[in-house]
């Protein structure tokens, strides 16, 4: 997805893992055995297992209330088969595209912004599609086609498009046409894709939450209308499955390696400067390390406002998701946060209220990964950080910074949980 690829490396790890698993060559007619004899799904299962097994063996420092943390990866790991199930079905067929949320405030991976909805379409380059949509209010999005997930080795971007670069009718109504080649007879949006393209994906970014409403996307294959679909195969499925149990485990597995290197590199007090990462979309660059505090300290970070369109800082888990953005405070953005008289803006990390706007709630975990993203800047200023006692914070920030009471923070709050209703409507 682009962000997903925010701590480094090249991907070569989840590469070579995914390409040692999809090297077991199977014929249409060994497939379709697989799925009537039960095989291909009793696969998918152990893959689960595998993956269950690895989060509950990685080594935590269990949270203020015990067994949460195993808790939340129990919840992970079942976003991931949903995310998986959905591999198989909704983003299976190029001929029939369907858009879908992944990740979401419950379907969690690869260390997502809290501040973007992430919409998902399989495409081919073999076909010709028509994007129709309206951009409503939505601060941003980013669009691009792509080749896959950078966690199977997949972290191609072959174009990209911004909304607000986008043909607009005046009421916010657009077309985009997602094709190999552009026809020389049109002038609208156009987005190419390579013969490597499988994806066509959406980041919107949210700034002021509690206004702004997601962009509308439809998407159709042109060559395709009216056309029923063919029965699927018995090969087809077990096709599909063992995507999916791939999907699964590596995504599992692959991550959590990415944890145990911020980990290890860990310095308490520490947090790197802000680079770009491969892949990681354009103009984009991440700050990203490893936190960890005992219950009773408090971690402040300040660094000069960038000169950026969109700025933000949160925390993620230790399974490499973000904390729970949905209904506690975990991250914050430039529209959101609080700017000092000097230009500069601080952020306490804490489990307790420390009743400042530019609280961080760590939900009472030790440890974990912090982010902060700088997006569409023109300069990267270095972060300091400072850990001290929870009772005597106060002594380390400036004297006038506002106080923010318990009706503040409520308030605070349900703009959160409205917006959350917004970002992911029924469909």
């Amino acid at each position: 997805m682009g962000e997903e690829a925010a701590i480094g490396g090249s991907g070569k790890s989840g590469k070579a893992l995914r390409d040692a698993l999809r090297s077991v060559k199977r014929s249409d007619e060994e497939q379709a055995k697989r799925l009537v004899d039960g095989s291909a799904m009793r696969d998918l299962l152990s893959a689960i297992e595998r993956a269950s097994d690895h989060l509950l063996a990685f080594p935590i420092q269990e949270s203020a209330t015990p067994g949460e943390l195993r808790a939340q990866a129990m919840r992970y790991l079942l976003g991931l088969v949903q995310t998986g199930i959905a591999q198989t079905s909704q983003l299976s067929d190029p001929n029939y595209p369907k858009i879908i949320r992944s990740p979401d405030s419950e379907t969690k991976w690869g260390a997502e912004n809290v501040d973007n909805q992430y919409l998902w379409c399989r495409v081919s380059p073999e076909s010709s599609y028509l994007v129709r949509g309206n951009r409503e209010n939505v601060f941003e999005a980013l669009l691009e086609t792509k080749d896959g997930y950078m966690q199977l080795g997949d972290d191609q971007v072959f174009d990209t498009l911004l909304l607000t670069d986008c043909q607009c009718e005046a009421n916010g109504d657009f077309e985009i046409l997602l094709a190999a080649e552009k026809p020389s007879d049109w002038s609208g949006n156009f987005m190419a894709m390579p013969p490597e393209t499988q994806y066509w994906c959406v980041r919107q970014y949210f700034a002021d939450w509690e206004v702004e409403r997601p962009a509308r996307f439809e998407i159709e294959r042109i060559d395709g209308l009216g056309i029923p679909a063919l029965p699927l195969e018995a090969h087809r499925m077990a096709d599909y499955l063992d995507e999916a149990a791939l999907w699964i485990e590596q995504t599992t597995v692959f991550w959590q390696e990415w944890v145990t290197q911020l980990r290890d590199d860990h310095e308490k007090g520490r947090l790197m400067e802000a680079a770009p990462f491969v892949g990681g979309a354009d103009d984009i660059v991440y700050g990203n390390d490893w936190w960890s505090l005992d219950l009773d300290e408090a971690m402040i970070v300040e660094f000069e406002a960038p000169d950026a369109r969109y700025w933000q800082i949160q925390l993620c888990d230790v399974w490499f998701r973000t904390m729970d953005w949905a209904t506690h405070q975990t991250g914050l953005n430039h529209t959101q946060a609080w700017v000092h008289s000097d230009g500069r803006a601080r952020f306490v990390f804490s489990a307790e209220d420390p009743g400042v706007q530019n609280w961080i709630d760590t939900m009472g975990t030790r440890e974990g990964m912090i982010q902060y993203r700088y997006i569409w800047s023109k300069n990267r200023p270095a972060p300091s950080v400072t850990i001290c006692k929870f009772a005597d914070l106060k002594s380390h920030l400036p004297a006038d910074t506002p106080s923010f009471d318990e009706e503040a923070r409520r308030a605070q709050l349900a703009i959160r949980h409205r917006h959350v209703a917004r970002r992911e409507p029924v469909t």
